[in-house]
C-alpha cells in the first residue's frame, strides 16, 4: 500500500497567514526606515544648534554689534523650534514602529497557531497509514498462515 500524500486542508488559510507575516514585516520595516531617517534629522538639527550657540558664545565674548547677536538668537530659537517639531514627529515614528512591532507579534503567533495544526494533522495523517499499512500486513500474515494449514484426513 503506497501512502497517501499529506495534504493540509487549511493551506489557503496559512499561507494567508504568512503572507500577513510578511506585509507586518514589510511595513515594519518601512516604518524603521523613516524612523532612522527622523533620529538623523534630530541628530543634524541638535549639530546645528550646537554650532549656533558656539557662534552666539563667540559672539558676544567678542564684544559683536547688537544686530548680529539678534540675528543670532533668532537663529538658536528658530533651530530650537525646528527640533521641538522633529521630536514631536519622531515620537510619532516611534509610537507607529511600536504598533508595527505589535502586528508583527500578532501575526507571527496566528500563523504559529497554524503551523502546529499543520504539524499535529500531519502526524495525524501518518499515523493513520502506520495503521493501516499495519493491518494490511497483519491480514496478509493471517492469509498466509491459513494457506500454509492443510488438513489431513486420513
Amino acid at each position: 500500500m503506497k501512502i497517501k500524500p499529506f495534504r493540509f486542508t487549511l493551506e489557503s488559510v496559512y499561507n494567508l497567514r504568512q503572507e500577513a507575516v510578511d506585509r507586518a514585516n514589510d511595513h515594519l520595516a518601512r516604518e524603521m526606515l523613516q524612523l532612522n531617517r527622523e533620529q538623523q534629522n534630530v541628530e543634524q538639527i541638535d549639530q546645528r544648534i550646537e554650532q549656533a550657540r558656539e557662534g552666539f558664545r563667540e559672539a558676544m565674548s567678542s564684544g559683536s554689534y547688537s544686530g548680529l547677536i539678534l540675528q543670532l538668537r533668532q537663529f538658536m530659537v528658530s533651530l530650537e523650534q525646528e527640533r521641538t517639531n522633529r521630536q514631536s514627529t519622531l515620537e510619532g515614528y516611534l509610537a507607529r514602529v511600536e504598533t508595527c512591532r505589535k502586528v508583527v507579534i500578532a501575526a507571527r503567533r496566528k500563523l504559529e497557531a497554524m503551523e502546529k495544526i499543520r504539524a499535529k494533522r500531519k502526524l495525524e495523517h501518518e499515523a493513520k497509514w502506520i495503521r493501516e499499512e499495519q493491518k494490511e500486513l497483519d491480514e496478509l500474515m493471517i492469509q498466509g498462515s491459513a494457506d500454509n494449514l492443510s488438513v489431513n484426513f486420513v
